[in-house]
């Protein structure tokens, strides 16, 4: 997986697990960035814009309802605007248990912060409400720093930047 997808996928993991509680705050509709820093300081940070909304998000969580995810809530609580969560995720066999923080600001700020239980990873993500979804980008559409576009809601419509793709094949 391409970093640059990293932090619509997480941004919009986290959202969505906090809202799949049921006591989801609204977001304002439009365009937000995504920075996302995952590691130690030696990895740059990873920015993407997503045209997004409390709509896109509950389509996020009515998918994780139908139990074919590979990740779980397990425990999820919250004061006023912050939120915890305990989140169980299997891939490849190998079960990863995360805590994450999410603090939202108002319709137009969301801070969150994921710890591995084994403190392997951490995860920070800041999003901001930038302004209206530019013409054309639709509700889902995320692009990362290098072009890499994708609707969140479709994901088989991720579109490689041109100087991502190899070289042209066809006879």
């Amino acid at each position: 997986m391409k970093m640059s997808l990293l932090p619509g996928i997480l941004c919009c993991g986290c959202i969505a697990a906090l809202a799949h509680a049921g006591d989801y705050p609204t977001i304002r509709e439009g365009l937000w960035s995504t920075t996302t820093t995952i590691g130690d300081a030696k990895r740059p940070p990873q920015i993407g814009t997503m045209c997004n909304s409390t709509a896109v998000m509950q389509s996020i969580i009515d998918a994780h309802k139908k139990g074919d995810q590979p990740c779980k809530i397990i425990n999820m609580s919250h004061t006023g605007s912050v939120y915890t969560e305990q989140t169980e995720c299997t891939f490849a066999g190998q079960v990863r248990k995360s805590t994450s923080v999410t603090t939202f600001t108002g319709e137009t700020s969301v801070h969150t912060e994921i710890h591995q239980a084994d403190g392997s990873v951490t995860v920070t993500s800041d999003s901001k409400y930038l302004g209206a979804c530019p013409a054309g980008m639709v509700p889902g559409d995320f692009v990362g720093a290098d072009g890499m576009k994708f609707n969140i809601l479709h994901p088989d419509s991720m579109k490689l930047p041109d100087s991502a793709k190899g070289p042209d094949k066809t006879p």
